[in-house]
């Protein structure tokens, strides 16, 4: 029998050395995860490759689909290789930027040199200006420019500590030109659409160009067409972040990099009007970075961490996600089983929800109004299930949009579709064997929902569907169906004597 999950958030968790066999991966699931990230910013193919046989596998085991997201490592904008202790930086030192592999060209006459990126370093000293500042490792370290002299600049320190090899640079206030795509992008873009990815996230996204762009190499590449998931990390895309939602399949408010990029205290408030703007148009949004980070080492959250959680629960998010807890902590399988204890209290507390109340319809939308109407009779009359009879997924992320109370159960034909949905709130599938328009559509509902324990006889669902025809699209059909029970049979009318 299918597993099905008692909480509506979903949630993602990354995959890595702690969580890398099939045994581990079915443990996973089996504690709630939803959606597997395979984070391309390390790992070679034949280790990814072993990922997605082992979540396909693990999720054959358990009878639950479970989705696997492609996060595309974009432009490396970080140091280079230091010496193996680091370096030491102190307030007032002048250090001179200058790409990996080259020698420099500014006068090096006390100047600390440190080597970063060589595909980044013309862009980033060409987009950037004196004046401006440059951090390090996560904001730990600060530095103002002083000089530039593309590619190489030197810079001052504000706030020094210790350096290592790669740690990652942010430019907060400094628009990039850097492409999103990098070469070695495109090449772990055409190895995840080969491995058939259900999802492939686009990180320093900055416009809706860039997803449009991803968009169009995908379909170039290849006839299997993934979500695209728009990590929300730099200022440029929070001021085009309408624009992003229009156009992208799913959003992952990535707080750890905009949390340097933009400052700590303004990420709660993107953060919510990222969810809210999401919820408004049906996109689903993924709420990730640090959620319970304490637990790579410890076995128990801190009380914020399992604040931080709810919250984000309270805001509306469709999943929120698990980074290094899983991936490579001492606490895999605790980790996602303490997230899914958290999410599954906080759904009890609806008073607290802060997300968006009352979404209307989108106005021209059959589907949508539709969706909107199954969910409020669902309400009233008391269904225990809302099924919705879904070719790809569209009707089902619809209904999800206006949060009902009531168990949404999508049927479709296609394995692709149900993972796809496991993104979306609230939504829980089962595939069948292919639909034809002369099938009895409420016996099929009937059947698979009594088959897999989720109706019983005398019990009423809400089926929404297309019909006559079942063709993609035409979700047109609302009814209320009592399980077992046939319809009524007219007695045909006799001619008056």
């Amino acid at each position: 029998m299918p597993f099905f999950s008692p909480r509506k958030v979903k949630i993602v968790a990354t995959l890595g050395p702690a969580s890398k066999t099939v045994d581990q991966i079915e443990k996973l699931i089996r504690a709630g995860l939803d959606v597997a990230r395979l984070n391309f910013s390390h790992g070679d193919h034949n280790f990814h490759r072993s990922l997605i046989e082992n979540v396909r596998e693990a999720s054959k085991r358990v009878g639950k689909p479970v989705a696997i997201m492609q996060d595309l490592q974009g432009p490396k904008i970080r140091c280079g290789k230091l010496p193996e202790k680091g370096i030491e930086l102190k307030k007032g030192d002048k250090v001179l930027l200058y790409p990996e592999g080259s020698t420099p060209k500014t006068p090096t006459t006390g100047k600390i040199l440190l080597p970063i990126s060589n595909e980044i370093a013309l862009s980033v000293s060409n987009d950037t200006s004196v004046g401006k500042k440059i951090l390090f490792d996560d904001g730990k370290l600060c530095t103002v420019i002083r000089s530039i002299a593309p590619p190489e600049m030197v810079v001052e320190v504000e706030v020094g500590g210790k350096l290592t090899s790669h740690k990652g640079m942010n430019l907060p206030g400094t628009p990039l030109t850097i492409p999103c795509l990098t070469e070695k992008d495109i090449v772990d873009l055409q190895f995840g659409l080969s491995m058939h990815v259900d999802a492939v996230a686009l990180s320093f996204v900055r416009s809706a160009h860039d997803i449009e762009d991803l968009r169009a190499r995908i379909k170039k590449f290849s006839s299997h067409h993934p979500l695209i998931v728009a990590k929300i990390e730099r200022e440029e895309a929070i001021t085009s972040q309408h624009s992003i939602i229009e156009v992208t399949d799913g959003v992952l408010v990535a707080r750890g990099d905009m949390a340097v990029e933009i400052g700590a205290e303004r990420v709660p408030t993107v953060q919510k009007n990222l969810i809210h703007a999401c919820n408004e148009l049906g996109v689903p949004v993924i709420t990730a970075t640090q959620m319970l980070e304490s637990m790579i080492s410890c076995p128990t959250p801190t009380r914020a961490e399992a604040s931080d959680v709810a919250n984000a629960v309270f805001d509306g998010t469709d999943a929120v996600m698990l980074s290094g807890e899983t991936a490579g902590g001492q606490y895999p399988i605790e980790s996602l089983e303490t997230m899914a204890r958290i999410v599954q209290e906080s759904e009890r507390s609806k008073e607290l929800y802060t997300g968006p109340q009352g979404i209307l319809p989108m106005a021209g939308s059959t589907v949508d109004s539709i969706e909107f109407s199954a969910s409020r009779i669902a309400n009233h009359v008391g269904a225990v299930a809302i099924t919705t009879i879904t070719h790809s997924g569209v009707a089902a992320r619809s209904l999800a949009k206006f949060r009902p109370d009531t168990k949404i159960v999508a049927i479709t034909e296609s394995e692709d579709v149900l993972r796809s949905l496991a993104f979306v709130w609230g939504v829980q599938g089962l595939t069948i064997p292919k639909i034809v328009g002369t099938d009895d559509i409420f016996a099929v509902v009937e059947n698979v929902l009594t088959e897999n324990g989720l109706a019983d006889p005398e019990d009423l669902v809400v089926v929404t569907a297309g019909v006559p025809t079942l063709a993609r699209g035409t979700t047109n059909m609302i009814k209320v169906h009592r399980v077992g029970v046939p319809p009524l049979k007219r007695t045909p009318r006799t001619a008056k004597s």
